[in-house]
């Protein structure tokens, strides 16, 4: 099982306590302690770290070099980004953004299709190109958020997710889902033959001892696991927000069969008893 540093604390993002994520939130308010955290953490050890794409991660991204060993999760799009631009000046001005934002003439076609078709898999490679950037190592890994992810799964909109899928893969790079109900995603993703013979993709969803924000259940996301799936599994929110004894959670995440795990701290000395714990 892979170890993988989160990114929750430092956007001040905490399900169980707002003041504690605003308090980690202040502590790594520049890119160069995200940074100088991150390198740490990885020296300490763990396989990589997942950072999403808003202007911080974005940043932090563009301009620092890490270690080639060590894995990047990168996580797109940024959806309060695109949401702002749509409620401040309507659906127009997220498309201006996004052309305007695009570098090569073979994307400006693509959007040229997009307007004419209103066809949004012609979405997905413009996006592609605005939020990731240039540098990202290949072989990185992209996901997709589980706010897109999970809104095509309810609209019943499989092929998008493998549109999404197969661009990140011509690209060079691997693919990632996050997604709130694995197991209704797991549905779509396995009755689709081409999606399965993608060996590096990773679906990452909430599972903890506790049960907190894991659905459908507990028992069904245990389940889902344990049956195999023919991608990679990464358990997230491992810690219930730090509602959870570390420990016991620990104990409980050893005995499911995840291929990845990933945790945020604000704290050094809680990434290496963490790692610590969970690879002894």
């Amino acid at each position: 099982m892979k170890v993988i540093l989160g990114d929750n604390q430092f956007f001040g993002v905490n399900h169980f306590n707002l003041k504690k994520g605003e308090k980690m939130k202040l502590k790594f308010d520049s890119v160069k302690k995200i940074e100088v955290f991150i390198n740490d953490s990885l020296n300490i050890g763990l396989d990589g770290f997942m950072i999403n794409s808003n202007n911080t991660g974005y940043e932090l991204i563009s301009q620092t070099d890490f270690k080639k060993n060590k894995e990047i999760h990168y996580s797109i799009p940024y959806p309060h980004k695109y949401a702002n631009m749509v409620n401040e000046k309507g659906m127009l001005s997220m498309l201006n953004y996004i052309i305007k934002n695009t570098y090569f003439i073979k994307n400006i076609l693509i959007g040229i299709k997009l307007i004419f078709t209103r066809n949004v898999k012609y979405l997905i490679p413009l996006v592609l190109d605005v939020e990731v950037p240039s540098n990202l190592k290949k072989g990185s890994y992209i996901y997709m958020q589980n706010v897109v992810t999970d809104l095509l799964v309810g609209m019943g909109k499989g092929d998008l997710i493998i549109d999404f899928i197969n661009t990140v893969t011509k690209l060079g790079y691997k693919p990632g889902l996050i997604t709130l109900n694995p197991v209704k995603l797991n549905e779509i993703l396995t009755v689709n033959d081409k999606i399965l013979k993608v060996k590096e993709l990773i679906v990452c969803f909430n599972i903890n001892k506790q049960g907190f924000n894991t659905f459908p259940s507990k028992k069904a996301v245990e389940n889902f696991i344990n049956s195999k799936p023919r991608y990679k599994t990464m358990g997230m929110s491992v810690f219930a927000s730090g509602a959870a004894g570390i420990s016991e959670s620990i104990k409980y995440l050893k005995k499911l069969k995840l291929d990845y795990v990933v945790f945020g701290t604000s704290k050094l000395k809680n990434v290496k008893s963490n790692f610590e714990l969970l690879k002894k």
